[in-house]
């Protein structure tokens, strides 16, 4: 899988989808920080506003560990493998 990695300055969502524009990426991976409804919409939320607005790449949203019970990605690191 190739990936990209950019840094950018400004408002994320807003930046996400104009780098979106420019790479074309195959799909954009965002996560969440799991904010219930009604802070998501007080607050607003980045992964909420690529959704809706990036139309050059799906978006994938990925839920945080707090989200639900464990994370799908482990990006701890540990000498021994685990059984």
């Amino acid at each position: 899988v190739k990936s990209v990695a950019r840094v950018v300055e400004g408002d994320a969502g807003k930046v996400i989808c104009k780098e979106a524009e420019k790479v074309k990426p195959a799909a954009v991976i965002v996560g969440t920080r799991g904010r219930s409804l009604v802070r998501r919409v007080l607050q607003g939320s980045e992964s909420e506003y690529c959704f809706h607005n990036c139309k050059s790449a799906p978006i994938i949203i990925v839920p945080g560990k707090v989200a639900g019970d464990e994370s799908i990605v482990d990006w701890t690191r540990s000498e021994d493998p685990k059984p």
